[in-house]
């Protein structure tokens, strides 16, 4: 057992974890709920997993043994404060969590949501059975997708002995798209009527769980909303099993985000943004960007003391550990490392955003890399400035307005273009950790926008694919044409160099007779 785990014997994890099995209900499998076409999973699995992992062969998934690991840890490693969302004002948070820039956990909620009952593994297995989510990324960024199905029965047996599972992290389920075959059916009853979340109630082929949550009440007033359908991807429907995750990262562009947790538990640890990154991050031989294995590699020396001191970085630097359960929101303020990983199966929604007490730390970086957005954004601003909006009166937004008008002196620096599921180089020097830092730590998993400001999300791949093929006759004739000078082109060059072969030929038997009749030969 590494140090990372909960210091318990294995002998009494397996007993309570019997104990535990034998007093709940057997559950069905997923073969049992659904038909699965056992060689076409088989199929879908290996192309999945070596798309998602390149660098893995397929028989090395299970290489390390983690699976032999618990990393549980213990109540009272949890020190971060929890709060109830209808017993603290929004003022209050605002004052107490969200200017200090201090992560918090706020319970209840989930109260009054649909998805409390919807969301878990039947339910939604009976709705998106065939549905593709998002389970990984190519080396070009493209998404990899697996049927809802396929995905669950994985969870039941490779995922068992996997390092690090594959992990459903889909920002396309809230994206509605008209389809004539819909996934759900069509007068399938409802456990808890939509009403509360105004969504309309039509048939898609994407999932969409809008109607399902709400975000809480501190969280609402994002103003990316102002930037129309053309923003990154910003939220994200969550489903895993134990051990899969995201690596160390921070959220893209400044943003703040919050993690409802619905099923299972995830364990969090998070660094103030002053942290260095060789630190938090180091490359280490044989060592990946998982989150199960910073776990168990690195954060057992982290929390060691270092240099013969009783002080460990993770004191010196102010690490926080997190357990979350069912029904917890985790609350992680911009610029914030961290590393999630499920302890077991886990149904999750996080989304991101830009508050207005943080618009000006997310303004600087917007403006940088997503210069086009963060014009959409000024230009919105101003106009509410004028004639006011539904939430605010015009004074508020006018206030927002100046604030960026008054960052354009302000000089430009660049964040990492990078996702989490890369891992990032370390800093050269620790005189110049700060800068290294912003350059190369790694951010969120999901798709973001490269360093020329090109979103990488999976619709606008799909525009810029669509547009390749328009103009694909147009390239043949161009490489065609490029191809036939090439080949008039060898041809002159072979017809030039046969010619001055000949020609070297005859100048150097002409200079061997002339050598011959000087020597009398």
């Amino acid at each position: 057992m590494p140090p990372s785990t909960y210091s318990c014997s294995s002998e009494q994890t397996e007993n309570q974890t019997n104990g535990t099995k034998q007093n709940q209900p057997k559950v069905k499998s997923v073969a049992e709920l659904v038909s699965i076409d056992f060689e076409k999973y088989e199929r879908k699995i290996k192309n999945a997993k070596v798309r998602a992992r390149s660098e893995l062969d397929i028989f090395e998934w299970s290489k390390h043994g983690y699976a032999k690991n618990n990393y549980w840890i213990p109540p009272f490693a949890d020190k971060v404060p929890r709060i109830e969302e209808s017993k603290v004002s929004r003022e209050e948070f605002i004052e107490k969590y969200e200017v200090p820039g201090l992560p918090v956990v706020i319970t209840g909620c989930t109260k009054g949501w649909p998805a409390e009952v919807k969301w878990n593994r039947e339910t939604l297995l009976k709705k998106f059975e065939a549905y593709r989510f998002k389970v990984g990324e190519d080396d070009n960024g493209n998404p990899v997708r697996m049927q809802f199905k396929y995905y669950l029965h994985y969870l039941e047996n490779e995922a068992i002995r996997d390092d690090s599972p594959l992990y459903i992290f889909d920002s396309s389920f809230g994206k509605l798209k008209r389809s004539s075959q819909s996934v759900a059916k069509k007068d399938e009853p409802s456990e808890i009527q939509d009403k509360p979340f105004e969504v309309p109630k039509k048939q898609y082929r994407r999932p969409c769980l809008l109607r399902d949550y709400k975000p809480p009440k501190y969280f609402d007033d994002d103003l990316f909303r102002f930037t129309g359908e053309k923003r990154p991807p910003y939220r994200w429907f969550v489903l895993g099993g134990e051990r899969s995750g995201t690596g160390m990262h921070f959220d893209p562009l400044g943003t703040s985000a919050w993690n409802t947790l619905l099923v299972g538990h995830k364990r969090w640890c998070l660094f103030p943004p002053s942290t260095p990154r060789k630190i938090i991050d180091p490359k280490m031989q044989g060592l990946d960007h998982e989150a199960v294995s910073w776990f168990t590699h690195v954060f057992p020396i982290l929390v060691k003391g270092h240099n013969g001191q009783e002080e460990s970085y993770a004191e010196k630097f102010g690490m926080i550990q997190v357990l979350q359960k069912p029904g917890e929101t985790m609350f992680v303020p911009g610029g914030w490392h961290h590393v999630v990983m499920n302890l077991d199966f886990t149904i999750a929604v996080t989304q991101n955003f830009c508050s207005p007490t943080s618009i000006e730390h997310v303004w600087l970086r917007t403006r940088n890399a997503r210069p086009k957005l963060a014009q959409k954004l000024l230009t919105k601003l101003t106009k509410l400035s004028n004639v006011g909006g539904k939430r605010h009166d015009k004074e508020f937004y006018i206030v927002l307005a100046n604030k960026i008008k008054l960052l354009d002196t302000v000089p430009a620096f660049f964040e990492s273009s990078t996702s989490s599921s890369s891992s990032s180089s370390s800093s050269s020097s620790s005189s110049s950790f700060v800068d290294d830092y912003e350059l190369e730590v790694s951010e969120t998993q999901s798709e973001t926008e490269g360093s020329d400001g090109e979103c990488h999300c999976y619709n606008c791949k799909m525009k810029r694919k669509r547009k390749i093929r328009k103009e694909k006759p147009e390239r043949i004739k161009q490489r065609e044409e490029h191809e036939r000078q090439k080949i008039e082109g060898q041809q002159t060059i072979r017809i030039i160099g046969n010619k001055g072969k000949r020609n070297h030929d005859r100048i150097m038997n002409e200079d061997v007779r002339d050598k011959k009749k000087r020597k009398g030969i």
